[in-house]
């Protein structure tokens, strides 16, 4: 399978739009360069470790790479929007266009991993995997259905990464190794026992082991439940970087069972994904998840109505200072 196929089509992520190809960069996209490697870096560099020297490689490996550039100032507009009212709507249109632009000319090349393509296609994916949860968290008022789609969508993002970076991480050199080893440095210990386990999910087991539904569909939650509790039982630190990676973890792990069942819009596969929403809502400092936790459980709990207050019990008490 080409590692091509893990990212989504254009038309899945975003509407088309019809920019001509030849036109590449202009004026705006110079402010944008400038605000990945200056301002971004002041805004984000107590949450990123590494970040500095991140960014360089970044805009190095970008300036032989049009897709990841593209990317790259598409991530730039999209953190853009976020600071100022005024040209907001500007920003995430660009980031819109650009990243709709970036992904035809990634789908258009198809690239196979190989020692030159590795890296370039590591990084793009990496940004990737970050804006597409800003484009679900900017989406958030449009509903519960557009976030569901998104965040459905995103697992495929990260997925795509996860196998990007086992099968390029032999060929990157010993120096990109380090350099990614240091600002993807996580704050994890060894999962521990279900002794030591601090039970944040032990109520939603109890819950579903109770229910009415298909064995099989069981499983499939049980499944996505006790991962997600490996997740919250794994993080030793209250850092949102720790965070982030639980984050990303169990959007890799979830089986595709229960990406089905969200689909199907079960009320218990929502509930499951409110107790994940905690985890988005203690990620809520990094700029591309923001309120998105908060907003996710607020809408759950609107679309499931009274007969699930029992049910969303603790996803509510764990965010109940911004309910």
């Amino acid at each position: 399978m080409l590692p091509s196929t893990y990212l989504p089509s254009v038309n899945r992520l975003a509407p088309p739009s019809d920019p001509s190809l030849e036109e590449r960069y202009g004026s705006l996209h110079i402010r944008l360069l400038y605000h990945f490697e200056h301002d971004f870096y002041h805004h984000t560099k107590s949450l990123h470790p590494g970040l500095k020297d991140m960014l360089a490689l970044f805009m190095n490996v970008g300036f032989a790479t049009p897709y990841l550039m593209d990317e790259l100032l598409a991530y730039s507009a999209a953190h853009k929007s976020i600071l100022g009212q005024q040209t907001s709507q500007l920003y995430l249109s660009e980031a819109t266009r650009l990243q709709t632009r970036a992904l035809t000319l990634y789908n258009s090349a198809s690239p196979q991993i190989s020692k030159d393509t590795c890296l370039p296609m590591f990084l793009f994916s990496s940004l990737l995997s970050q804006h597409v949860i800003y484009n679900v968290s900017s989406n958030v008022h449009n509903g519960l259905g557009p976030i569901l789609d998104g965040l459905t969508n995103s697992t495929i993002i990260h997925r795509g990464l996860v196998a990007i970076a086992k099968a390029s991480w032999p060929m990157f050199s010993e120096q990109v190794q380090q350099q990614l080893i240091r600002s993807c440095q996580r704050d994890y210990m060894p999962i521990p026992s279900s002794a030591d386990s601090r039970g944040e999910c032990e109520v939603l087991l109890s819950r579903l082991n109770a229910t009415d539904m298909k064995p099989e569909s069981i499983a499939v939650l049980r499944s996505a439940v006790e991962n997600l509790q490996d997740r919250f039982d794994a993080i030793c630190t209250d850092s949102s970087h720790a965070m982030w990676a639980a984050v990303q973890d169990w959007l890799v792990a979830i089986p595709a069972g229960y990406l089905e069942l969200l689909n199907q819009r079960r009320p218990e596969a929502l509930v499951v994904l409110s107790h994940f929403a905690v985890l988005l809502y203690r990620v809520a400092e990094q700029w591309f998840v923001g309120d998105l936790g908060i907003r996710l459980i607020r809408l759950i709990n609107s679309h499931l109505g009274p007969a699930w207050e029992d049910w969303l019990e603790w996803p509510n008490r764990a965010t109940m200072e911004q309910l």
